[in-house]
């Protein structure tokens, strides 16, 4: 049972280094703080199960810098491809795309970040995890457990909040693809889809004498749209923090939909 628990904390240690790592890096290449990760707190758990498992792999080969740097290098690079195939396969979402850097496999992973995480991996056995072990150690099993079972609850509450945000923004999503679906079908098009734009073709049709159904089946069309723009500081968060992240099947109706969540188009939902 308590081997459960240490394991929990240096999953949670791990994963919290792994943001701050994540974060110092994203935040110098944007000049600018990025608060990266999935969840909303600051960890990155494929960055704790990542260092589990390399520790797992390779402290056996403490010591032996090179078999630790170039097994780290596999390993680490397997478990980011494997991640970013999950995320894909959960919400249709490309997170991060690597494509422009040389040496990429599906623009997963690149042979860059590659080699940053094999030196990662030697810091990691040689150094941190000798120092995290010794840390934990020292503390006494009743305070370690009181840790593991508050980190529990907030790892699970943050997942689930984070879940939640996305299912909504997927919901928006799909949302969207239906406005435009339904103004291709009237022949009506917009440029920007902003308010001022819906406004004036409402006010043009009513000049124009159009049918009343027309009138009012844009006008519930519009109130939808506006709805998009319902302020969701999660969405956005996770936006921030995955900047070049794209739908698979609806990359531009997607990018559009950052464009509104991110107040780059402005509407007037609250």
């Amino acid at each position: 049972m308590y081997t459960v628990i240490k394991f929990i904390l240096y999953f949670s240690i791990y994963s919290f280094l792994g943001w701050v790592c994540e974060t110092i890096y994203c935040s110098i290449l944007d000049r600018k703080f990025v608060n990266r990760g999935f969840l909303n707190g600051p960890v990155c758990p494929v960055y704790g199960f990542g260092a589990l498992l390399v520790i797992a792999l390779l402290d056996k080969y403490r010591g032996d810098i090179f078999a630790i740097f170039l097994l780290g290098m596999i390993v680490t690079s397997v478990v980011e491809y494997i991640t970013a195939v999950i995320l894909e396969t959960s919400f249709q979402t490309k997170w991060w795309d690597y494509s422009k850097h040389k040496f990429n496999i599906h623009g997963r992973v690149c042979l860059l970040n590659s080699t940053l995480f094999g030196a990662l991996s030697v810091l990691l056995i040689e150094v941190i995890n000798v120092k995290i072990t010794i840390l934990v150690n020292s503390v006494p099993k009743i305070i370690n457990i009181a840790i593991a079972c508050i980190i529990i609850a907030m790892f699970i509450s943050d997942f689930i909040t984070t879940l939640i945000a996305m299912i909504k923004l997927n919901d928006k999503l799909n949302n969207l693809v239906e406005v435009l679906i339904e103004l291709k079908a009237m022949n009506i098009k917009l440029k920007n889809l902003d308010d001022k734009e819906f406004e004036n073709i409402i006010i043009g049709l009513k000049s124009e004498e159009e049918s009343e159904y027309v009138i009012e089946n844009l006008t519930k069309i519009y109130e939808r749209y506006k709805k998009l723009n319902v302020k969701s500081i999660l969405q956005r968060r996770i936006l921030k923090a995955f900047p070049n992240i794209e739908h698979i099947k609806y990359k531009e109706q997607f990018k559009h939909l950052k464009e509104i969540i991110n107040n780059k188009i402005k509407n007037q939902g609250k």
